[in-house]
């Protein structure tokens, strides 16, 4: 784990992003508090899976069923 001031952080930015790509834990302080923790991620999509979250909705009975027009209106 590596804390360093925001100063520093820009004189040393590609060295900053080489630790964080090699795993390590790198945090920005500003104020004397931790502000920012740098992070990798990667841009590949997760693959979805079909049907994965079936029968978690529930629909009342009465969906389809007219709204009342106080609903519309904004009266309560």
């Amino acid at each position: 784990m590596l804390n360093i001031s925001l100063q520093e952080a820009q004189k040393k930015l590609p060295e900053l992003v080489l630790l964080v790509e090699q795993g390590e834990d790198v945090f920005i302080i500003s104020d004397n508090k931790s502000k920012i923790k740098l992070v990798s991620f990667t841009d590949k999509p997760k693959k979805r899976v079909f049907g994965q979250h079936r029968e978690q909705a529930i629909m009342s009975e009465d969906f389809n069923s007219a709204l009342p027009d106080n609903f519309w209106l904004g009266n309560e």
